[in-house]
């Protein structure tokens, strides 16, 4: 794909691939937070001090605990359904109960302000109708509940679980897709994939390592080059890549759904391993991979902050190519024709 993309950018044919990849800042370089390519704009640190923490992504434990609370209440249902069909009418009074307080645990834990919202204005539209001590009573304080009910932390992964298992939104899905596709496309990257994963991204950087034979021996020697991604610049544009859908979604949306955070740090660990197991990748690797938790944290948090800022810049292009996709019928020619505006 690289050869085919340089020989259209040669005669012509395509006149945008690549040319956003300027508009990416190297990570700035702080005495607390040391990186060799970084620079020592006082903006940009402050700008990396002050970004939010990359999202958590646990849905597997969110999917699960969903399936376990649907498991419940369907099998409290079916008794109470079903239950007299095989002589286990005495289990309804328990499986009520279960069930009452499945229900009323997960909407008081995730609805709290909204139950006490409607609560405060009914009461204030009837407020000569109540009696007189009722009158002075307060709606109850979310600090004050019990277990932390009404903060989320106790039934929240089960409504996103649910969320997950229920909501199917192909213009949300569209638009992550627009955004890696036209991070990879502005950026340079000979690589166009809907959604972005971290083997790919890895199996992208090993490849486009050039090998040259060295003057004393016959063995192989990694050397840079123009559009070799195995280098800090390169690294970085692989991670914008890879959370690009990642910032289009959280612009859009209070929860992931169609976009992973964790492929950019298993990009991040994949290239490690390989750095640590193949001596023939380890110096070009180790120089631009960064050399801690907390540098990779610091890594990760730019790069994502660069793709929000690079699909904010380029929103209308990018809202083209969603809409595109959510066709259902456009190709990678299809989505190459609307970002070179033919």
């Amino acid at each position: 794909m690289a050869k085919v993309l340089s020989l259209a950018i040669t005669n012509g044919s395509i006149l945008r691939y690549g040319t956003l990849q300027g508009e990416i800042n190297p990570i700035p370089q702080s005495s607390a937070r040391v990186f060799p390519f970084g620079n020592r704009n006082n903006n940009d640190i402050e700008r990396l001090q002050s970004l939010p923490p990359i999202p958590e992504d646990d849905r597997a434990k969110e999917v699960s605990q969903a399936l376990l609370f649907s498991g419940v209440v369907g099998a409290c249902l079916a008794v109470n359904l079903l239950g007299g069909l095989f002589g286990m009418e005495d289990l309804t009074p328990f499986t009520n109960l279960v069930l009452g307080a499945a229900i009323t645990t997960v909407v008081v834990d995730n609805f709290f302000d909204a139950i006490v919202m409607g609560g405060s204005a009914v009461a204030k539209m009837n407020e000569d109708k109540l009696p007189a001590g009722a009158k002075n009573m307060s709606a109850p304080q979310k600090e004050d509940m019990p277990l932390g009910i009404g903060t989320g932390s106790m039934t929240g992964s089960v409504v996103r679980g649910l969320s997950r298992l229920l909501n199917v939104n192909t213009e949300r899905d569209c638009q992550c897709e627009a955004a890696a596709v036209f991070a990879a496309y502005s950026l340079g990257l000979p690589c166009f994939a809907f959604q972005p994963n971290a083997l790919e991204g890895a199996s992208l950087v090993i490849d486009s390592m050039r090998s040259e034979p060295r003057r004393n021996d016959d063995a192989q020697n990694i050397q840079g080059s123009l559009d070799n991604l195995a280098s800090n610049s390169g690294l970085l544009k692989m991670l914008v890549w890879l959370l690009a859908p990642v910032a289009m979604e959280l612009s859009k949306y209070p929860q992931l759904m169609s976009s992973d955070p964790r492929e950019a740090l298993g990009f991040v660990n994949r290239l490690s391993d390989q750095a640590r197991s193949n001596a023939q990748y380890t110096s070009a690797l180790m120089d631009a991979l960064p050399e801690n938790e907390e540098q990779t944290n610091d890594y990760l948090r730019w790069a994502l902050a660069e793709a929000d800022l690079l699909l904010r810049n380029n929103k209308n292009i990018v809202d083209s190519l969603s809409k595109a996709l959510a066709g259902g019928a456009a190709t990678v020619g299809d989505c190459v024709a609307v970002l070179e505006e033919w």
